[in-house]
């Protein structure tokens, strides 16, 4: 468990952004519940590459039942939360300024078609009103250990009685690190 852990950040710490390239790959969205057009909280998903999924599911799923129960679930998640020195690779901006969120946590993890997937729960700051202001989402490693892809259906995924009043448009990333960006907001 540790082993293959630790493995992966001494790589990670000696990737050099010359030479890096991605060893991870992660399907990654952005869940936001429209109920009103101000928020304080939303989800993020992640779906790691078959190699990676295998690897893990392998090392934590230690009763072979193809779930993540009991001490498994929450030793991955031990292991999971590491990620918090990165941020998750959560790229955030509020009217083109720079946000970080009050707290991320992993809120579940599964397997899904060999996949580990997990879901994480997002606090901003602040409560944000799209009507107002614009909420940049993207998802970037700029180690350029994890490739942190969008998935097919789009980056952002809105819900949610307003959602249909937001606009989620996509802006091209300067970042090498990031696919492209979201710019949020919602007209009523």
């Amino acid at each position: 468990m540790i082993r293959t852990w630790c493995c992966l950040f001494i790589a990670l710490s000696f990737a050099s952004h010359s030479l890096a390239h991605p060893h991870v790959w992660v399907d990654s969205e952005y869940r936001i519940n429209i109920e009103q057009t101000q928020i304080s909280t939303f989800e993020g998903t992640w779906s790691l590459d078959l190699f990676t999924s295998t690897s893990l599911i392998a090392e934590y799923d230690t009763n072979f039942d193809g779930a993540f129960t009991g001490q498994e679930k929450i030793d991955l998640i031990e292991v999971l939360t590491s990620f918090d020195q990165y941020g998750y690779f959560m790229k955030l901006k509020l009217d083109g300024k720079d946000l970080i969120p009050q707290s991320v946590r992993v809120k579940n993890i599964g397997i899904r078609d060999q996949m580990l997937w997990l879901t994480l729960d997002v606090t901003l700051p602040q409560t944000i009103d799209l009507q107002t202001s614009t909420l940049s989402l993207a998802y970037g490693d700029d180690e350029l250990y994890f490739a942190m892809e969008p998935l097919e259906a789009g980056l952002v995924h809105l819900s949610g009685p307003l959602s249909e009043l937001c606009t989620p448009l996509e802006r091209e990333a300067f970042e090498t690190s990031v696919a492209y960006w979201i710019d949020l907001s919602c007209q009523s």
